[in-house]
């Protein structure tokens, strides 16, 4: 199963990722990581990937000290490459791996495009997100005929993350029982 998120920014890719892993049960080792923004002062500074397990390291700021930009923003490819990729090459026991997101950005590692491409053929189950829009390795991703694409809206959330937690289901990767009680 890959299974791929895609949707207008701001829709709440992320935050439906983060809410799927937080179901899952605490026996299923996901490993990967989300992307999340950082703010200064209110407005969007930058951003920066946050693994599973807690590390964290800077993917972009504005500025312009580096000759990798999208938009406003310069981006840093040391920490998704040291730091990120680590975070999404499966081992032997992992149940998940998270991949937040496939983006502009973070396609402008060539390490990146190829750990991608690397789990597009693994047997582990990926459960991540990819940019609306996008050319080049970005369309690509979101036409791969092995990856399962849905495209979230602001008013379909809720459901979708029903849908996105049948579908984890069906591959073994159980959500947790919330507060039921069986019947004597």
């Amino acid at each position: 199963m890959k299974l791929l998120i895609t949707g207008e920014p701001g829709c709440g890719k992320t935050t439906l990722i983060r809410r799927a892993i937080e179901r899952l049960a605490p026996g299923v080792l996901a490993r990967g990581f989300w992307t999340e923004e950082v703010l200064r002062e209110g407005r969007r500074w930058g951003f920066r990937g946050v693994t599973l397990d807690g590390a964290a390291f800077d993917l972009a700021e504005r500025g312009d000290d580096t000759p990798h930009r999208v938009g406003p923003y310069a981006v840093s490819l040391d920490g998704l490459e040291q730091v990120g990729l680590d975070a999404i090459r499966p081992r032997p026991d992992t149940g998940l791996v998270v991949l937040d997101e496939v983006g502009k950005m973070e396609c402008l590692s060539q390490t990146f495009r190829e750990a991608v491409d690397e789990l597009l053929d693994a047997d582990v189950p990926l459960l991540g997100t990819v940019a609306f829009h996008g050319v080049g390795f970005v369309k690509r991703v979101r036409h791969d005929p092995r990856v399962t694409l849905l495209r979230l809206r602001r008013e379909s959330r809720a459901a979708l993350l029903g849908d996105v937690l049948r579908r984890l289901a069906a591959e073994g990767l159980v959500p947790a029982q919330r507060g039921r009680r069986r019947k004597p």
